[in-house]
Formats: structure tokens, sequence, C-alpha cells
């Protein structure tokens, strides 16, 4: 027997419950079961209403087309695509908390055992084992009792739910099928959870640098081996003693896969399914790629699979797409910032007339794009914009010219350090110009003194003089690192990953879903992590820094950044 299977049961116990009540987890599941034999549903095939019934949890949709109807607070209707199921017992239908109200579990394997008032984290083997003789708040759902509180609010052991839990009404077809749904939702183990092992993966694109991939491996790998290490002796501390008996409690050792790809973009999708057939992990840590995100993106889409935090400034901009989480909208959020700043600029004549210059690059267009969609969304008129070819530098003459002709009062020149000879044009006009951090790079306090007071810089992360502190804490993930290149941020992106994933596979407790990492990354706290000034999450949100500086350089030969907003929010 080893030394994690000697820990009394009832310390686990006590742990586990002490746990529950800190987090506010929610009930734990029991060990992966089987969903509700096959069989026809309303008359259809258990396939079809199985996707139909994801529609009504998901969107509120009927399988008519119709939105599903509801009342709360006793008489208030509500349509069902305003407060659908998962809006508030969120994708994986573990439940969550918020406003202090508790959102019950309701997904299958929890549907289908008692729910219990003292303890509810324990497994039923648990309870057992420790003999505990307290009545059950409720018996295990039947359809029919199922039914009957979907309708009424009233579950079998006539306890009346809260009154902001919508009362559906539903046709016994339409009942039939999201039951259904829910008998099947998170009824057993995602992909990637196999004996006691959590299985990760990781992947690395064609083009990137030695130092650049070890930036990102080495933190990944240091948590790893360290999380593994706990195996040993007294049992994992991160889960607060939460289970103890690895085939069935919370704990759970992990490995890490790296996924090197080879060739051109359009092979990497089979490559990934490759990987993926071969060895499914339960979700992607990071990941880089010179470039865009896009394929990779589509490829997680695709398998469902969650990928966490990849090194990219070129993400999939989505407002529906799931299964990505990524720490900002990168280039895009920078053209965001300054249509907001602009917006809310007291003079209006400042943003009378704007021009953007674009470089015909993946990160130029990125930036036009963030601006040209944030200023409709403000209600403004288009604005010209002008295509400058990818690396061909901004020639003085041309800006000239357009300064002249144009008389903009700002321009937005997204292009790199190039340009930094044509800005001498500004001198001489009454234009101020926006540029990007993220496109001048280590250039940007080489801006030219002269037009300094004149150009203002999209700066997406914190204040520098403020960062030093919070990215020291990243040095205790970089051991064995022999090369730091601060101005990349990956090493610190990759510690702030490791932080953010530890948190959610405590909260994750032992609902091994895929979709319950995501659900419980969006339940967390905001996090103070190196690089962003801070990163906030919610439910369905997939970009967890949500804003911009707009900066100014500094005098001298070592300017400093000079910040000239509040953190502007997109």
């Amino acid at each position: 027997m080893s030394n994690r299977r000697s820990i009394p049961l009832l310390s686990r116990f006590l742990a586990g419950a002490f746990g529950f009540l800190l987090l506010a987890s929610p009930a734990a599941a029991a060990p992966p079961g089987k969903p509700k034999p096959a069989g026809t549903v309303a008359g259809l095939p258990p396939e079809k209403a199985l996707a139909l019934g994801e529609r009504m949890y998901r969107l509120g949709v009927l399988p008519s087309g119709e939105s599903v109807s509801s009342v709360v607070n006793g008489d208030v209707p509500v349509e069902g695509t305003a407060f659908s199921c998962s809006s508030c017992h969120l994708r994986a239908g573990l439940g969550s908390w918020e406003g202090g109200i508790v959102t019950l579990p309701t997904n299958g394997a929890r549907l289908s055992i008692p729910r219990y008032w003292k303890f509810p984290n324990l497994s039923l083997e648990e309870r057992r084992e420790l003999k505990l003789q307290n009545p059950a708040a409720r018996p295990a759902y039947t359809d029919e009792t199922l039914a009957h509180l979907l309708r009424t609010g009233r579950d079998p052991s006539g306890y009346d739910m809260h009154s902001v839990m919508p009362r559906y009404q539903l046709s016994d077809p339409d009942m039939a099928i999201l039951i259904h749904y829910l008998r099947n939702l998170s009824a057993r183990y995602s992909p990637g959870v196999v004996g006691d092992t959590l299985r990760f993966a990781t992947v690395i694109a064609p083009g990137v640098s030695e130092a650049d991939q070890q930036a990102m491996l080495v933190p990944l790998n240091n948590y790893v081996a360290r999380h593994n290490q706990f195996s040993a002796g007294f049992g994992n501390r991160m889960y607060l003693g939460v289970g103890g008996n690895e085939m069935s409690g919370a704990y759970r050792k992990l490995s890490l896969a790296v996924w090197r790809l080879t060739g051109p973009p359009e092979t990497w999708g089979r490559q990934l399914d490759a990987f993926l057939a071969k060895e499914p992990p339960f979700a992607m840590l990071g990941g880089i790629a010179p470039g865009d995100w896009k394929v990779i993106h589509d490829f997680c889409e695709r398998a469902q699979l969650p990928c966490l935090f990849p090194m990219t400034d070129l993400p999939v901009v989505s407002d529906t797409d799931w299964y990505t989480q990524y720490f900002s909208k990168g280039y895009y959020q920078e053209g965001q910032a300054a249509a907001r700043y602009l917006h809310g600029l007291d003079d209006p004549a400042a943003a009378r007339k704007i021009i953007q210059l674009v470089q015909a690059s993946p990160e130029g267009r990125a930036l036009a794009q963030g601006f040209r969609e944030t200023w409709a969304e403000l209600g403004q008129a288009a604005v010209p914009e002008v295509l400058l070819p990818e690396g061909k530098p901004l020639a003085p003459a041309a800006l000239d010219e357009l300064l002249l002709r144009e008389k903009p009062s700002t321009v937005l020149i997204w292009t790199g350090a190039s340009a930094f000879p044509a800005l001498a044009s500004l001198t001489q006009a009454t234009a101020e110009a926006f540029m990007s951090a993220r496109m001048l790079g280590s250039r940007l306090t080489s801006l030219p003194e002269p037009v300094r007071a004149k150009v203002w810089i999209t700066y997406p992360y914190r204040e520098p003089k403020l960062e030093s502190k919070h990215s020291l804490y990243a040095d205790t993930l970089m051991g064995g690192l022999k090369q730091r290149n601060p101005e990349t941020r990956i090493s610190t992106r990759a510690y702030a990953l490791v932080q953010i994933l530890r948190q959610a596979l405590m909260d994750m407790d032992r609902h091994f879903y895929r979709d319950n990492l995501l659900d419980r990354i969006g339940m967390q706290r905001d996090q103070i992590l190196p690089d962003y000034l801070r990163l906030s999450f919610g439910p369905g949100q997939r970009y967890a820094s949500k804003g911009c500086f707009i900066m100014q350089v500094g005098p001298g030969a070592s300017p400093a950044l000079i910040r000239k907003s509040e953190w502007v929010i997109h």
C-alpha cells in the first residue's frame, strides 16, 4: 500500500469538506458512469435528440426553432434565448456561484444520485466508507421528477428552487429531448483522463526559434515535474487534501506531450488530427507558432479540445467559439483601444478626421480591423484606409503628401519602426499619430525625439516601472532556462498559464470534463500576474486581458514610457 493510500479517510473527508466551503465548488460527480441506454427519444434517433437537446440547453431554442418559454420570479416571462440553462449551470452542467446564489449541478452524473445537505462533495463510496447516516436532501431524479422540477421548480423532496430559476413551459416531446441531453451531459470523463494521470499536450509549429521554444517548454515542464513530485509521500497539497484514492479522488498526476508540426500550415490540421488520435489529451497548454493561430484554433473547435493561453498575438477573434482561452485579442485589441480612446476625448475635433495607414501584414490588418469594427460599433462613420505594401517602409514623401492633401487630425500608422524616418512630417503638421507598441517591439524607445509629443502608443501591458515585482515570481519556474528574453514575454506568459491552470484544476475537483475545465476558469477571480495589468474571467469569456494603455515616449536617450490614459477597456 502506498503512503498516499494510508492517509486516514477521515482526514481526507474533513479536508474535502473544508475545500468545498472555501471554494464554493459544485458537488463532486460520481466516477465515470454510462449515459442512458440508446433508444428513440420523442420518436427521434438518440444522436438527433442529443443535438436538439444541446441547442435547448445552450441556446434556449426549441427543436421547432422557436425560443423556449419560461417564467421567473413567479410570473415574469423570459425567452430562453435570453436566459438559457447554460447561463447559470454553465456549459458542463456543474453549476456556478454568483451574487450569493448557488446554481446546482444538472449533469447526468449528479442527477442520477441523491444529493446530501452535509458534505455533498463526497462520493457515494466515501459516504459508505465513513458510514455517514444523514438523510439525503433529495433522492436521485427519475425522468418524471426531473420534468416536474423543470416545469414547477420543485424537487422530489418538496423543496422549491430559488425563484430566479426559470420554470419551463415545455411539451412532453420537448421535455423528453431536454432530459435526454441532461442525462448525457458530463456523464463520462473526457478523453485524456487515463488511470491516475491527466494528459496534456502543447504544440510547436515550424519557424519557432529554439530559444522561444525553451522559453515556453521549460516553465511548463518544471511545473509538471513539481506537481508530480507530490505523488510520493503525503500527497498533493494543491488540492487541499480532496480525494486520496488516485482512481476516484481529485488528485491526478500530469503528463505533457509536445506536438511538433512540420510543413506548411495547410497540412497542420491533418497532423493535429493524427496526434489527437494517437494519444488524446485532456487539454492543450500554451503552444507557439509564427503568424496567426487560426489553423490550430479551428482544430481545437473541431476536436472540442481546450487550448489554454497559446503564445500568439494573432488570435481568432470570435464571439461564439469556445475552446481556446487567449491572453488577449492581441493586435486587434490595440486597434480597439485607439478607437475607444479617440471616441472618449472631450474635444470632438481630435477625432474629426482620421486616416488609417495599414501595413499589408497580418499584424497591420489586425490593428486596422480592431479599430474599424470598434469605431463602427461606437456609431462613427468609416474612416479612409491606405494599404502599404508588406515589407516596404512608409516613404517620407508619401506621408508629406497625405498630410498636405487630406489634412487629417489623426493618422493611425499601423506599421513598424521602418516608418520612423517619415514621422518628421508630423513636426510641421497639425496631425497626431498612433502607433502600436507590439509592432514597434524593442524599437519603441528609439522613436525620434522631435516627434515623441505627437505620437501616441497603444500599449497592451502593465506599466514597465511596475512590472518587475510581478515578473519576479516567474523565476520560480525558470530553472534550467539558459536564455531569457523578457521582450518576447513567452516565459512569463507560460508562468501565468501555470497559475491559472493550478487554480482551475483545484476548482475542477473530480469533475474531469473538458468543458468544466473552461467553466472553472471562467469562474476565477481576477488574477494579477506578469505582463498584463490584470487578467479577468467570466462564463464564456475567451480573452482574459481586456484593455490597453495609451502611452507616450518620454524625453532623453533612455526614455521612460509616460502613461496618458487609464486602462482603456475594449
